[in-house]
Order: C-alpha cells, then sequence, then structure tokens
C-alpha cells in the first residue's frame, strides 16, 4: 500500500491481458455504438486520471456515467488507500493466514481440520483416519489457486504426503464441506461461494453487500472461470440479475438448466448474521470480504479477506445501477469518509 502511484501504474500496464481487454472494447462498442478508437482513448483517460482498469470501467460502466457518478465505484487505486484508512495491518494477518484464520473463528467452520505447521506425520494418519475426502490449502493462497483435492482412499503413503504438502506450503489440510442441496441443484460439482461484506463503524459490523458466484462448468475450484454471479436477499431469493464476467445477463445455469427464478438457498440470513457476530473478533480489520458456504450444516466460513475483490459487488448489469461500491461504504461511515483521502 506504499507503494507510489508511478510504480502502480506501471505494474498496472504490465498486467493487461490484451485479449480479454479487446474483448472489453468490443462489448461496449456494440452496446453503446462508439468508436473503438473512442472508447480505447477513453479508458486511457479513466486510468490515468482516476487509476481505473480496464476491467472497472466495463463493470462499472464508465462509458455512460457522469464524474460525481464514477466516483462513487471502486477502483485498484481508491481502494488500495479505502483499505489503508481502514485496515490495521497489525492485524490482518489473522484473515491472510488461514491457519490463524481457523484457529480464531474454528466456531464458524463447522468442519475438522489441522494444521500441519505444528502437526506430525502420524498426526496427519490419525486426522485421516475417518476422513472421505479432504482439501489442502496453502497458508496464503488467494483466488481459489495453492488448493489440492485428495481422496483418502487413494493415498498411498501419508509419510510422503506429509512431506509433499508441507512442500508445497499446503499446510492447513480440511474435512470437505458437504454443499447444500440448494446449491447442488445450481451446480453440484464445486462448493459455490458466497462473498459477504461487513464494515465496522461505531462498535458494530454492518452488512453492506453480498455476492454469489457460481461455476458455469464442472470445475471443482471456484474463481478460475468465467463464472456468474448474484446477489441474494435474506429471504434466499435472487435479488438481481445473474451476469458474467462480460455482462452477459442468464436466467437458467448453462449446464444444469435450473432456473434462477426458482432459486431459494435456505440459511442466508444466518449467514449474514455469522459474518456480523464474527467480525466482532477483529474489529481493528474495518472491512472484511468473508467468503461463505452453504453447507448440509448450515451456513460455514471458509476465509476471510482483509483484501477482497470488489469487482463481484458493483457490476452495473447487477441491479442496473449507476452508483457504486464505495456510496455503501460512505452511507455506513458517514462524516468519516469524507477524511479518507481517496
Amino acid at each position: 500500500m506504499a507503494m507510489s502511484a508511478s510504480r502502480w501504474l506501471m505494474n498496472k500496464f504490465k498486467d493487461i491481458n490484451h485479449d480479454r481487454l479487446n474483448k472489453h472494447i468490443d462489448i461496449i462498442h456494440k452496446n453503446t455504438g462508439k468508436s473503438k478508437a473512442y472508447i480505447r482513448m477513453d479508458m486511457i483517460r479513466n486510468f490515468i486520471t482516476r487509476g481505473t482498469g480496464y476491467t472497472d470501467y466495463f463493470r462499472c460502466n464508465f462509458i455512460e456515467l457522469s464524474n460525481k457518478e464514477k466516483d462513487t465505484f471502486a477502483t485498484a487505486k481508491r481502494f488500495y488507500k479505502l483499505l489503508a484508512y481502514l485496515n490495521d495491518p497489525e492485524y490482518t494477518v489473522v484473515l491472510s493466514d488461514k491457519l490463524i484464520f481457523n484457529e480464531l473463528f474454528r466456531k464458524y467452520l463447522k468442519r475438522d481440520f489441522i494444521n500441519l505447521r505444528v502437526s506430525s506425520a502420524d498426526d496427519l494418519k490419525e486426522f485421516l483416519k475417518d476422513k472421505t475426502t479432504v482439501f489442502a490449502k496453502e497458508t496464503h493462497g488467494e483466488g481459489g489457486h495453492g488448493i489440492s483435492k485428495i481422496k483418502v482412499a487413494d493415498i498411498k503413503d501419508v509419510n510422503a504426503l506429509y512431506d509433499e504438502l508441507k512442500s508445497k506450503d499446503q499446510l492447513l489440510v480440511e474435512d470437505a464441506i458437504i454443499q447444500h442441496e440448494d446449491l447442488n441443484a445450481i451446480n453440484p460439482y464445486v462448493v459455490n461461494s458466497f462473498r459477504v461484506i461487513t464494515l465496522y463503524k461505531d462498535g458494530k459490523a454492518h452488512m453492506i453487500a453480498n455476492a454469489l458466484r457460481i461455476n458455469q462448468d464442472d470445475a471443482e475450484v471456484i474463481g478460475c472461470t468465467n463464472d456468474l454471479y448474484f446477489s441474494i436477499g435474506a429471504d434466499g431469493r435472487i435479488d438481481s440479475n445473474v451476469v458474467d464476467d462480460y455482462g452477459d445477463i442468464y436466467e437458467t445455469h448453462p449446464m444444469t438448466g435450473k432456473r434462477f427464478s426458482d432459486v431459494y438457498i435456505h440459511g442466508v440470513k444466518d449467514a449474514f448474521d455469522m459474518c456480523v457476530e464474527a467480525h466482532d473478533r477483529i474489529p481493528q480489520v474495518r472491512y472484511i470480504g468473508w467468503d461463505v458456504a452453504f453447507s448440509e450444516k448450515g451456513p460455514v466460513l471458509v476465509e476471510g479477506n482483509e483484501y477482497p475483490g470488489y469487482g463481484l459487488v458493483q457490476h452495473f448489469k447487477l441491479k442496473d445501477k449507476r452508483t457504486g461500491h464505495l456510496k455503501e461504504v460512505a452511507d455506513i461511515l458517514g462524516d468519516e469518509y469524507d477524511q479518507i483521502k481517496l
């Protein structure tokens, strides 16, 4: 977060995925009729003046917005500054280290796990005795990466597995989450991830946004494909459009055919309440993106993120809004928001 603006700009330029950029420009051109040259120049102008990457430019529909409306949307540059203000770096390790997270929030996991940082190969062997499937995770893995699915019946040598996991920094081994049938009806191949965002203000956590991410295909890890996402009300019903990364709207799941208008998910309010309660354990990190799974045992915490992606919750196609996620933050912070130099 202490990175200079010029260094940050250079890094963003180097990270450009030109195929994805061109696809976004093609879609904006088709939707608005504006020339591709104009769109490209407007992207560059907003990148220089606002730090708006091409993905943010597309998801937030900047081509159609006034400057005042643009100010309400999170972009990478502004989001870094927001979280630098809200989140105490001395405490963010509680979220970034999965082993520490699981210990602090054990109550909300509702599944067994073992910490290979302090456990032996014999401990792992004992842990696996009554398990069918487990997941090994990198201590600081992000975005669905660094996760291995392990079928216990396929393990030939626990000692060799122990050494392999230690060498890969996959020091957290967890019992598999058995997903609730409500989600299996949409996509049964992966434990689908429900992002709940809470913001701490005046001694209380407030739930300010959510988005459920669903794989389109039979991939076994979430977040590595062109997923679908939507928000859910406390009543368990979808309260937004169902969109993909490119703004296409879906009435049914492309693989299972499940109609999204028929979707009902048990335990959504319980998930909101759980995240608000959990946030009380770490008020020093005021903005948290919780990842929740809906299991047979009810909603369970998967992990917490001190720097969560914000794109899921402010795609303009979700609710056809012309305001973004920063307005949701400002509505809770009130006058304090004006003190943050974004």
